[in-house]
């Protein structure tokens, strides 16, 4: 029963026994059990994926009352779970082109780097109680700045393309990451001053409550800015179906187009378990402490909800233009995010240093609340102010 508690932890430590046992060197024991270690957490996102896919399109059916592939024959399987697998072998067979101008390295190169970068995101991420990759002392900063390297990759596939229509994409496409990355970081910063560290376990850790109910606002920005790099609307703009077929890869096909498909909805539950360990608490729930094997069904749980938001805004609301997209980030989430950092700021040194966690996150949700209701009634004078200035144009007319 002991070994059945934390099974994943103690499955490791029988395989390194394991390796122990044939008189192999310590350094190749060590040297093989990290090399498992490594291939297994990387499974995890590619595994994972098939059944988050078909989490999704029964999501998106439901949302939009249509018919699912459970309903296309007997392709599709019972409850349309074949489905996901008929197009992976579709993407494997396809024929893979390559446009005739294009810099064929970099054109190679950029769906497998996207892939990469979009697999070692999950090194950082804790799965459960003490299971975890690597836990960096650094390690929401190291998330950071996998962000910025899929940026690289946009300009990869855009020039390498030598397809005008892709490098267009590309450039809007980086204007919008590069633009949404300042929120999502000073967001990020609001989070580390509360647990007072960068570490991933030790953010989890510092939630006796949860950022949620503590920063609402701060999750709010955090959430905006990470639907706009993920390219789900509103902020529909990284692939832009409706104009450009697919953006800045559209002149990917076969396999490497489906690297770029594969890693979008990796990168989508990769936001999700973020989000989930920033502002959820993680791993945390009740009876994690006595079956640490719960922990990553409590976190499953957590990712699976912040999933469902990410969709429910993907196909409910109507996308905007560029221009609209960059004006909301730059006249209105960085100035609120900015302003955020300062009120918890302040907030935080009106708490005692013998207040209990109750009390930290009454005060950070008071900041957050009256920042909130100020940005609404500013909102509400400059609307009233627009509705009167256009009713005197119509009146003068």
């Amino acid at each position: 029963m002991e070994f059945l508690k934390n099974l994943i932890v103690n499955v490791g430590l029988w395989f390194q026994g394991l390796l122990a046992s044939t008189s192999l060197p310590e350094t190749w024991v060590l040297a093989i059990t990290r090399a498992a270690g490594a291939l297994a957490l990387a499974l995890v996102p590619l595994v994972t994926i098939f059944f988050f896919i078909w989490y999704e399109r029964k999501i998106v059916a439901r949302i939009g009352s249509r018919l699912g592939p459970n309903n296309s024959g007997a392709y599709g399987g019972p409850w349309g779970i074949f489905q996901v697998f008929a197009d992976a072998i579709k993407m494997f067979t396809k024929e893979d082109v390559i446009p005739a101008g294009a810099d064929r390295w970099v054109f190679n190169v950029a769906p497998m780097l996207t892939l990469a970068i979009a697999v070692m995101i999950w090194a950082v991420l804790p799965l459960g109680k003490g299971l975890i990759g690597i836990d960096l002392n650094i390690g929401i900063f190291y998330l950071l700045s996998l962000g910025s390297g899929s940026i690289v990759t946009v300009v990869m596939a855009g020039w390498g393309s030598n397809n005008k229509y892709a490098l267009l994409a590309a450039f809007r496409s980086i204007a919008t990451l590069i633009s949404y990355e300042i929120p999502k970081a000073l967001s990020v910063l609001v989070v580390v001053m509360l647990a007072g560290s960068l570490s991933m376990q030790d953010i989890v850790a510092a939630q006796d409550v949860a950022f949620l109910l503590a920063l609402p606002l701060t999750a709010f920005l955090f959430l905006a800015a990470t639907l706009s790099e993920l390219g789900r609307r509103p902020f529909d703009l990284v692939e832009a179906d409706s104009e450009i077929v697919a953006g800045y890869f559209v002149e990917y096909s076969g396999i490497k187009f489906g690297m770029f498909y594969v890693a979008q909805f990796m990168n989508q539950l990769a936001a999700a378990a973020i989000f989930s360990t920033l502002f959820l608490g993680g791993w945390r729930g009740p009876w994690v402490d006595q079956v640490p094997v719960l922990s990553t069904l409590w976190l499953t749980a957590k990712i699976l909800l912040s999933v469902l938001i990410i969709q429910f805004f993907q196909y409910t609301l109507p996308r905007l233009r560029i221009d609209q997209v960059l004006a909301f980030n730059w006249k209105f989430l960085t100035p609120l995010a900015l302003v955020n950092v300062c009120a918890v700021a302040l907030a935080g040194k009106t708490v005692p240093a013998s207040a209990g966690p109750l009390t930290q996150a009454g005060i950070s949700l008071g900041a957050n609340v009256v920042l909130t209701l100020i940005v609404l009634g500013i909102l509400a004078i400059a609307g009233r102010q627009a509705r009167q200035r256009e009713a005197s144009r119509l009146a003068t007319q």
